[in-house]
């Protein structure tokens, strides 16, 4: 299965690159490697890099729609669209910048009606650089907006 076409994101905004696992409904694993290039990094900050908190909390946000949003074996797809609804307790005992693999680990950890709590860490190259949860929304068919 091709989960990246599962995320309405296109670059530059898709930050996933790469899907190491997935569990539907329960996690997922997700990574990519920073770069110069990044949007985000033009002027953030010109003498040192550094990848911005909410570039962070969106990686853990993508990476939980994976999990939320891949269909359990043998079942159709589940063409939904996933919002941002809240985020909580975040914390960032690190930073990092150009040239390091963040993998996103997020666990579905709830679930109340159209409302999906996810928990999820960021490392850099091993190193813990966001932790913290999201919660989503399915707001309706894939293109509702």
């Amino acid at each position: 299965m091709d989960y990246l076409s599962l995320l309405p994101h296109a670059p530059p905004m898709r930050l996933v690159e790469e899907v190491v696992s997935v569990e539907p409904g329960r996690q997922a694993v997700c990574r990519r490697v920073t770069r110069a290039d990044d949007f985000y990094f033009q002027g953030h900050f010109p003498d040192v890099a550094v990848v911005p908190a909410v570039v962070l909390i969106e990686l853990i946000a993508q990476a939980g729609g994976l999990a939320v949003g891949v269909p359990l074996p043998g079942a159709p797809p589940w063409p939904r669209a996933l919002r941002v609804a809240a985020v909580d307790g975040f914390r960032f005992p690190s930073g990092c910048g150009v040239g390091v693999t963040l993998e996103a680990t997020v666990t579905v950890v709830g679930r109340m009606g159209s409302l999906f709590k996810i928990e999820g860490t960021v490392t850099a190259s091993g190193a813990v650089v966001a932790r913290g949860a999201v919660t989503l929304a399915d707001v309706g068919p894939s293109g509702a907006r």
